[in-house]
């Protein structure tokens, strides 16, 4: 239990990370899923899930944003325990739930939450905390602030730590332009790379990428 707690402690700190431009490179990775693929332009859910590590360094659908920082922290809590004396086994059980519990929340479980359709919006025991889980997380792709940064709801399946962070939004907000101009000139992001980007349907932005390539030509 003290595992998945520190998990979803570092989960939500990571998350965070990712969101306050403190490393641009690894900032700009994640963004691409917020700005690009899961846009103000675009749904929130599809068919099956729009990847966003393609050509990019990654480990399945999981980009060195996240890999990076996450091998360092577990590392930190390895050579924790090792200097505290946990027994081995112990280690071993912690370092699991350390890598399992995120693997299943930030991976598998938000990336459900873009597609249509899940097996767990059927199922009555786990709907209503899905359909929950799943709209506190568009709010938080829907929340910018005028600088552009999400600064809202950074947990997956579970938002303790956004109540006791006070970063909690419960509803949906006016969606703020300004502050999505800010990033995507910040990060260089333009919605003609969804053009390069596998795992998107090119004929859903053919449209506005030829509009936007019509207006620079006049």
């Amino acid at each position: 239990m003290d595992s998945v707690v520190i998990a979803e402690f570092a989960g939500y700190w990571l998350h965070r990370l990712l969101h306050s431009d403190k490393f641009p490179a690894l900032s700009r990775g994640h963004l691409i899923h917020h700005f690009l693929i899961y846009g103000p332009r675009q749904s929130m859910r599809a068919t099956e899930y729009l990847d966003a590590t393609d050509n990019r360094t990654s480990v399945g659908n999981v980009g060195v944003e996240w890999l990076a920082p996450s091998a360092i922290i577990l590392l930190f809590c390895w050579g924790a325990m090792a200097l505290l004396g946990v027994p081995p086994l112990y280690q071993v059980l912690a370092l699991c739930t350390l890598l399992g519990w995120p693997i299943l929340m930030f991976s598998y479980l938000h990336d459900r939450m873009h597609i249509r359709n899940f097996w767990m919006t059927r199922v009555p025991l786990l709907r209503s905390w899905f359909l929950r889980a799943r709209r506190l997380h568009d709010i938080h792709h829907r929340s910018v602030n005028s600088k552009g940064f999400m600064n809202t709801n950074f947990g997956i399946g579970f938002y303790f730590f956004d109540r006791f962070f006070q970063t909690m939004a419960k509803s949906h907000r006016r969606f703020n332009w300004e502050g999505y101009q800010a990033a995507i000139g910040r990060y260089g992001l333009e919605e003609m790379e969804l053009l390069s980007l596998r795992g998107c349907s090119k004929a859903r932005f053919h449209n506005k990428a030829g509009i936007k390539t019509a207006s620079r030509n006049t």
